[in-house]
């Protein structure tokens, strides 16, 4: 509801907006179908309006995609991994809005690549479940995507509890897998 908002403005709860990354890729290099996978296996995605012990609905999951291909996708991956959290007793709460229908303001300097900045609190309550999104083909065969980054990726650095990426804030190398 507020246009621009400041972190502050966005942690009162009272802007209707949430802190969210921007996801700019090369298609050639990872696919879609490899991030909706990082996306959804690098938090609890059924922990309504808040993670961990952050509260509020800043914290809320979210997918907002810029393409109703990409939306069909993101609704039938959130399917899939519902089905993959099959005796969990967990309900995802994520929501995936309409394509184009979300608007993406940056943070304020101070909170750009927060995790990176000297004396930043290397702090994260995102509690990966640690249960794998299956591959693509299964959930959504004829979407002309493919899962691009190899197992040795996953190996490497798929979230553990407590932590969504085994490595430092620098750019992942995917030629040295």
């Amino acid at each position: 509801m507020t246009e621009n908002p400041t972190y502050n403005e966005v942690c009162s709860g009272q802007t209707g907006h949430n802190e969210v990354v921007q996801v700019v890729w090369d298609p050639s290099t990872v696919s879609f179908a490899d991030i909706l996978r990082q996306f959804w296996e690098s938090h609890d995605p059924s922990q309504g309006m808040g993670q961990g012990n952050d509260r509020g609905t800043q914290y809320r999951s979210g997918i907002y995609p810029t393409t109703t291909s990409q939306k069909d996708v993101a609704e039938k991956s959130k399917v899939a991994y519902q089905e993959a959290l099959a005796g969990t007793g967990k309900t995802i709460t994520t929501e995936i809005t309409e394509a184009r229908s979300t608007l993406f303001y940056y943070a304020e300097d101070y909170h750009q690549q927060y995790l990176s900045k000297p004396g930043s609190n290397q702090y994260c309550s995102a509690q990966p479940l640690q249960i794998s999104l299956p591959p693509i083909s299964s959930y959504a065969p004829n979407c002309g995507l493919t899962n691009i980054l190899p197992e040795k990726y996953w190996n490497k650095h798929a979230p553990t509890p407590h932590c969504v990426l085994r490595q430092s804030n620098e750019q992942i190398s995917l030629s040295s897998l």
